[in-house]
């Protein structure tokens, strides 16, 4: 079963709730202070939350906007990803921020980063500055222009992190690529939860240490079966 299997009105009501759901969720992991409730209202009536900072808001709603960027490109299927297709999603996703508060935003925005970084509390290497351009390059050459499995996306999502080409914004940016290439498979984006989050975080270790790929790829397929659920129960009731 895939996305095709449902009504327009189906896949506009499915892909509301999700664009709120993943835009919240994916936010969250990256310590943004915002509740369900309040992203919800930030994004269906543009309410800001009282004495949320407003920087954290703004990339929410850059967010949200990249993740419709994402929805529209999914639609053509044989579209390979490049690098100029990441940048701009981390553009799209940080440039009302840099725009009204530059100076809480990091930069560079939409372009590579410049100084040496490392995951507090993790033992994976990330690639040095010199070596971003090249080696995401690579990794697009070998996973971007073909349609990937789901043991594909997991791989490259893991290897995409591990690069961490920006100075911000990595996590979201790689999640947003996740749900591209799941959507061009023709399965719903997937929400990894807040709740999930050490589960997510263990699998990069599972794969940087043991090189174990099992518990990144078990993690997004519960998700996508999760969804399917949901396509079931949604065509039931039509």
């Amino acid at each position: 079963m895939t996305l095709s299997t449902l009504s327009t009105k189906q896949k506009e009501l499915l892909f509301r709730e999700l664009r709120l759901s993943v835009t919240h969720h994916s936010s969250a992991i990256e310590g943004t202070t915002l509740s369900y409730g309040e992203t919800k209202q930030l994004l269906e009536e543009g309410l800001t939350a009282k004495d949320k900072p407003i920087n954290e808001q703004l990339v929410i709603l850059g967010f949200a906007k990249a993740f419709d960027v994402v929805v529209r490109e999914a639609s053509n299927p044989n579209k390979a990803i490049d690098s100029s297709f990441i940048k701009d999603l981390h553009e799209i996703m940080f440039e009302d921020s840099l725009r009204i508060m530059p100076y809480f935003t990091a930069k560079p925005v939409g372009a590579y980063r410049l100084d040496e970084r490392q995951i507090q509390g993790s033992s994976v290497s990330l690639t040095p500055p010199s070596k971003i351009a090249i080696e995401l390059e690579n990794l697009l050459y070998r996973f971007g222009h073909r349609p990937m499995s789901l043991p594909d996306i997991a791989r490259f999502h893991i290897e995409f992190e591990g690069i961490h080409p920006f100075i911000d914004g990595n996590g979201r940016t790689g999640r947003l690529l996740v749900n591209l290439e799941l959507m061009k498979a023709g399965y719903p984006p997937i929400d990894i939860k807040f709740s999930d989050r050490i589960a997510y975080y263990n699998a990069f270790d599972e794969y940087y240490i043991k090189h174990n790929l099992s518990a990144m790829e078990k993690l997004f397929a519960g998700y996508v079966n999760e969804r399917l659920d949901t396509y079931l129960k949604m065509l039931k009731s039509n």
